[in-house]
């Protein structure tokens, strides 16, 4: 029977952080931001605020929507959440923006904007525009909205700090995510009558 030889992994430039100094790091990290959010976030005006605005947009989205198309809208709000959600972490991780309050402190991006208040309102768009000219135009309005009064005000709140992103980057996001998303829809819905 041979014998196995155990080979010890050489890297090439000692300089660089391995994957186990890295995970280290994320430890003392993880541990940090809990102590901060359970000092200063958890239980706060801010935190209520955050959860009231997590829960709220879906009280009134369910007492409002289009029941008869609510298969068509939720996919076009999935697809909306996981386009915000996606970018949120990437932004999260880059560093293009941070996030001072937060209602739980072992998910990066802001809840209630990512999975609450954004795919909501872009739900309720989706819903009451009946061709795609009152699409654009009322997604329009609500990325105008969101961008320049929504942002600024979570900013003013101290949920938000922007770092290297500009204002007009959520507007091109917005407004193309959501074209992207009702286009889609619509196929896949034309798709499956055929």
């Amino acid at each position: 029977m041979k014998e196995i030889k155990k080979f010890k992994v050489i890297r090439l430039n000692s300089s660089f952080p391995s994957f186990e100094d890295v995970q280290k790091a994320r430890v003392k990290f993880n541990d940090i931001a809990y102590k901060h959010w359970v000092h200063d976030d958890l239980f706060t005006w801010k935190w209520y605020l955050l959860l009231v605005l997590s829960i709220l947009p879906w009280i009134v989205w369910w007492i409002v929507v289009d029941k008869k198309r609510l298969n068509e809208i939720v996919l076009y709000g999935s697809l909306i959440t996981i386009g915000t959600y996606t970018l949120d972490n990437i932004g999260t991780d880059l560093i293009w923006w941070e996030y001072p309050t937060k209602l739980f402190q072992m998910i990066p991006p802001l809840l209630p904007a990512d999975l609450s208040l954004i795919p909501c309102s872009m739900m309720l768009i989706y819903q009451w525009s009946k061709n795609w000219r009152s699409f654009l135009l009322f997604n329009f309005l609500l990325s105008l909205f969101c961008t320049y009064i929504g942002e600024p005000l979570f900013i003013w709140l101290d949920y938000y700090e922007l770092k290297d992103w500009k204002l007009i980057y959520s507007l091109l996001f917005y407004n193309i995510g959501g074209m992207l998303a009702r286009w889609l829809v619509l196929k896949i819905f034309s798709v499956s009558e055929k």
